[in-house]
């Protein structure tokens, strides 16, 4: 049965990694055993000259930036007994996946895939509603694997957030103790940098105080890649979806309904990678959308949970020709101030799910 669990940590940077390792050991073992594109693609990779001097390149560059982030990745191999190298490097994931595929100087999907996960999300914002649903899309490997950390780390603000195995927190969704909450969706800019990672970027946005700081830490200079954040502010009563690229930014204020997914078209001259899923799931969040507009959760919830495309459904279960699954879902309430995280269908079983209350 795939719940989620969650875990309460404390202390250091390092200190809460040490603990968030050892606590999920096994399901970070479980993750990097099985994670087709870190066996197949990326560890390969960096056995190699080209690939050694761009690890060497990235990881001094973020012991510069975020020694913080470092020392929790520290701790985490250090508790779970898994390689430095490996969890730094599935840390870059998507930068990796975009210099692997330039390496291979291919258009060719199948050559990438692997390493470009994919998620999709449905943004309400109207007098009587304000949500941000979610579904976390990604390697059938993180199925049954991902869990809540809720950390509270000196001197800097609390948070909660879904996890990955092995990853910091922040690239799935999250909120703190601010009323600051997101949720991320892989999108793969081409071409990528030698500069400052999506991942601990979005780690980052965890300590933001306000929609304007947030946005300037997903915005910061020299940035590798990029993601398309949807951020809110309870407080504020607000929501952003703010998508980026190594060297752009652009800033979506919400009103009414709003939908993307995994590729640029804010930023629509972006050269980019995109998937076929991609196209079609936001092709029918729109079709959902114009059809009912989503005025409340069970509105965002059937748009989650829909499979009425059988090759690339929004609600994904890893069958061919998609070979990404739905992990989880997240519904994030602002106004009762309340985030649901599913881990079935979150349509067909809405009471699969935990509930975190978001105060402030």
């Amino acid at each position: 049965m795939n719940t989620i669990e969650q875990f309460v940590v404390s202390g250091s940077h390092r200190e809460i990694g040490r603990n968030i390792g050892h606590h999920f050991a096994g399901a970070i073992h479980r993750f990097f055993d099985n994670y087709i594109f870190l066996q197949e693609q990326l560890l390969p990779f960096l056995k190699n000259s080209t690939g050694q001097r761009i690890f060497q390149s990235y990881l001094k560059l973020h012991q510069t930036h975020f020694p913080q982030y470092i020392a929790e990745l520290e701790g985490m191999a250090d508790g779970s007994g898994r390689a430095f190298e490996d969890i730094f490097a599935v840390n870059l994931r998507g930068e990796f996946a975009g210099l692997i595929a330039a390496k291979q100087q291919t258009t060719n999907p199948t050559a990438t895939d692997a390493g470009l996960q994919g998620c999709t999300d449905c943004l309400v914002l109207t007098p009587e509603t304000a949500l941000i649903g979610h579904n976390e899309d990604g390697s059938p490997a993180g199925y049954g694997n991902m869990f809540v950390v809720h950390a509270d780390i000196d001197d800097r603000p609390t948070f909660s957030a879904l996890c990955y195995p092995g990853f910091l927190p922040g690239n799935a969704l999250g909120f703190n103790e601010f009323g600051i909450l997101h949720s991320i969706n892989n999108v793969a800019p081409r071409p990528v940098n030698i500069g400052l990672a999506r991942h601990f970027i979005a780690r980052s946005l965890l300590e933001a105080r306000s929609l304007e700081d947030a946005v300037r830490r997903v915005a910061t200079p020299d940035r590798a890649a990029g993601f398309n954040y949807n951020i809110g502010s309870h407080a504020e009563r607000r929501i952003i979806s703010v998508e980026v690229s190594p060297d752009r930014h652009h800033v979506h204020a919400v009103r009414g309904y709003y939908t993307h997914t995994n590729h640029y078209f804010e930023l629509n001259d972006q050269k980019q990678h995109i998937t076929r899923s991609s196209r079609k799931r936001l092709e029918r969040s729109m079709t959902l959308c114009r059809a009912t507009f989503p005025a409340n959760s069970g509105h965002v919830l059937a748009l989650l949970g829909d499979q009425a495309d059988r090759d690339y459904p929004i609600y994904r279960d890893a069958t061919f020709p998609d070979d990404n699954a739905t992990l989880c879902s997240g519904l994030f309430d602002l106004d009762n101030r309340q985030l649901r995280i599913y881990w079935d269908n979150p349509h067909r079983e809405p009471e699969k799910c935990i509930q975190i209350a978001m105060s402030q």
